[in-house]
């Protein structure tokens, strides 16, 4: 009787749960009790790439030395100190604090052979390298902790340090999101190679040797991405690889996201949903999965599974598969975005000029920023921006949108040269509301309805979308009223909610009432 090949399971584990080495531990042994060989993909601990970035501003223009330089990085060196005191005894414990010294010797060396031909830090040609190694500096710690953490606990691990991305296969054509990922499996296939398969392999979200390093190319979630791309190096060496496993601090994907909604919603937890389904989530504000890690394991025909940490349950969450899913409700999910700016031109010769809508949006994509919602409304126009969760990030992105409004002062369409009248920035003013899901397609009647939802209880619609493949509506509406709408809409489509919904029919009447009352004399 031939025995079964044992699976290989990829298991990501972001900032917010690293915090957890003894819970980490306790994932350790449930997967060893399944008989399987374990990948762990891990993140900087929580608040640590922060921290990186932070430094990096304290220091950049500075003329700093070695002490300035430690005085910068001393936050990210009191959280290591911190994680421990906390998990560590000896002698583990000196080993770690050895491998962080080593470690950040390397970056403090890097520093100052930096500044000898710029002093600049920010993220700007030039300081790509440098700030790559940096923030990658996390991850390595993690990934090194992590490793010393279960050695402790008698575990057989080992760090897969000093990963970098194969420079053949960058060193021809224009570097794209494709050819780094060729590239990263190309480099994560060389490092598994010399290890084990029945050793616990511990790989740090960063790599380095990409140009102008990861962040500018694949954003800060790449540590999702390197999830992904492991898995496809694992089955290219053959090894029985199943879809990824993401270990969140939610059970999975959710109706609505629990923590926008009332006492009296019930949020439903999806067993499955489509990746495209994911990544309309993803690219409408979820943070739970990257929105490059969705793309590239739906180009490679593969899943991924959300599961929860606190339950340490392998089989219980929210599989992301490759075929299509429906549900009974209306629609899959309700995701919201509290981070939406909005930047409005007014030009007096739009009104009967064509042009002008994409020489503006040239501008955005010249700096990188996405758009979400596009609305012209003769002499203007508006754009809706979607901004990144995390502070520092949002930080860079208006720092762009600085730049956009600063060259559209004057722009120029078809050769000739408009000014433009006034550009109004709304900041924090506004968020987005997306209703995503393929049961939202073939029903001619949902836009309508879902709009007059939120009208009938006094949420006013800035703009909307609704696109031809049909599965997804997105409201451009006031931040203050960002979980009221929430709430309402779960208790009247996901809910029934009886009261609800006669309170809902009460006020469309009440309001519609008075928007006709000036045609029949009232």
């Amino acid at each position: 009787m031939s025995l079964s090949v044992p699976q290989t399971t990829v298991n990501k584990i972001g900032g917010a749960n690293m915090v957890q080495l003894d819970v980490i531990h306790r994932l350790t042994d449930v997967l060893e009790k399944r008989r399987e060989n374990i990948v762990y993909v891990v993140s900087a601990f929580e608040g640590v790439t922060n921290r990186l970035t932070a430094a990096m501003d304290v220091l950049s223009g500075k003329s700093y030395s070695e002490a300035d330089i430690d005085s910068a990085f001393d936050p990210v060196y009191q959280k290591h100190e911190e994680m421990i005191e906390k998990f560590f005894q000896n002698p583990f414990s000196e080993k770690a604090r050895q491998k962080y010294e080593t470690s950040f010797a390397i970056i403090r060396q890097s520093l100052i052979t930096h500044k000898a031909t710029s002093s600049v830090l920010k993220p700007v040609d030039g300081s790509f390298q440098i700030r790559d190694q940096i923030i990658g500096f996390g991850e390595d710690m993690g990934a090194a902790f992590l490793q010393i953490y279960l050695e402790q606990h008698g575990k057989n691990a080992v760090h897969m340090q000093n990963v970098e991305a194969n420079q053949d296969l960058l060193s021809h054509g224009e570097v794209t999101n494709t050819r780094i990922n060729a590239a990263k499996k190309a480099g994560i296939i060389q490092a598994l190679q010399e290890v084990q398969s029945d050793v616990i392999r511990i790989f740090g979200g960063h790599m380095g040797g990409t140009p102008r390093g990861l962040i500018p190319h694949q954003g800060r979630g790449y540590s999702d991405i390197m999830g992904t791309n492991v898995v496809q190096a694992l089955r290219d060496l053959g090894e029985n690889t199943p879809d990824p496993i993401f270990w969140k601090d939610v059970d999975g994907v959710y109706t609505a996201n629990p923590k926008d909604l009332g006492p009296n919603n019930k949020p439903r937890l999806h067993e499955d949903i489509s990746i495209a389904e994911a990544l309309e989530n993803a690219s409408a504000g979820s943070g739970i999965i990257n929105v490059r890690a969705l793309s590239f394991a739906l180009q490679n025909g593969m899943g991924l599974r959300i599961r929860n940490l606190r339950r340490l349950d392998p089989d219980f969450g929210t599989n992301i598969t490759t075929g299509t899913v429906d549900t009974r409700y209306l629609f899959k999910t309700m995701v919201t975005n509290p981070y939406v700016d909005a930047l409005t031109f007014t030009i007096p010769e739009m009104a009967d000029e064509p042009g002008f809508g994409s020489v503006l949006t040239a501008k955005f994509s010249e700096q990188g920023i996405s758009l979400d919602l596009i609305c012209c409304e003769g002499t203007s126009i508006t754009f809706s921006i979607p901004l990144p969760q995390d502070a520092a990030d949002r930080q860079t992105s208006r720092l762009h949108i600085r730049e956009i409004i600063d060259s559209c002062k004057t722009i120029e369409v078809k050769g000739e040269r408009f000014d433009v009248q006034k550009i109004e920035w709304d900041k924090e003013k506004f968020a987005s509301l997306s209703f995503i899901g393929t049961e939202l397609k073939d029903r001619p009647s949902v836009l309508g309805s879902i709009s007059s939802t939120l009208g009938a209880f006094g949420i006013n619609i800035y703009a909307v979308s609704h696109g031809k493949n049909q599965t997804r509506i997105s409201y451009l509406i006031d931040q203050s009223n960002r979980k009221k709408a929430v709430g309402i809409s779960h208790s009247y489509y996901v809910d029934n909610d009886l009261e609800v919904k006669a309170e809902r029919t009460r006020l469309a009447e009440q309001r519609e009432e008075g928007l006709t009352s000036t045609f029949n004399g009232s």
